[in-house]
């Protein structure tokens, strides 16, 4: 199993606020006795009602990393930074794809400065052109600084290291 100790998630991955009271709704079902806490095979079960296929195997490594033994439990922030990281590794090279289509507007190969900026308007974010600049920087952009390809795009998403 992975050892969530060493994973990283990529700049600006983090769970939406819909990701997160989802979470907190599976984890709650599970804590039946409202003790804050619940076990690794309630944890596999809501891990599988929340999109993701773990096996019991799966879930003794995720334990193991975090520091549990399988028979331990976890808490609601345990369990919101287990499912943070799964569902990042799950990020298939499809829905990478999908992803980068989406983002890349009529822009051929690559996700542009402007393509950036239409992003930020559209999901209400009116970022700054520096900003966006320090953005694309941070992905990698090309030489120039104005275009991200689907190679680097993919390894921003999925950065481990």
């Amino acid at each position: 199993a992975e050892d969530l100790k060493k994973v990283r998630q990529p700049p600006g991955f983090e769970l939406s606020e819909q990701e997160q009271n989802e979470i907190k709704e599976a984890f709650d079902l599970f804590d039946i006795k409202g003790e804050g806490k619940i076990s690794a095979k309630d944890t596999e079960v809501a891990l599988r009602a929340l999109g993701t296929e773990p096996n019991t195997e799966d879930v003794r490594g995720i334990f193991a990393a975090i520091g549990k033994d399988a028979g331990d439990s976890v808490n609601l922030e345990e369990f919101k930074k287990i499912m943070s990281i799964k569902m990042n590794q799950s990020l298939g090279g499809s829905e990478v794809d999908r992803a980068f289509v989406m983002l890349k507007g009529a822009s051929r190969d690559v996700i542009s400065f402007e393509d950036l900026r239409r992003i930020s308007k559209e999901i209400g974010e009116d970022l700054g052109d520096e900003e966006l600049k320090q953005m694309m920087e941070a992905a990698g952009a090309n030489a120039n600084g104005d275009a991200i390809d689907l190679k680097k795009f993919t390894a921003v998403l999925n950065s481990s290291q």
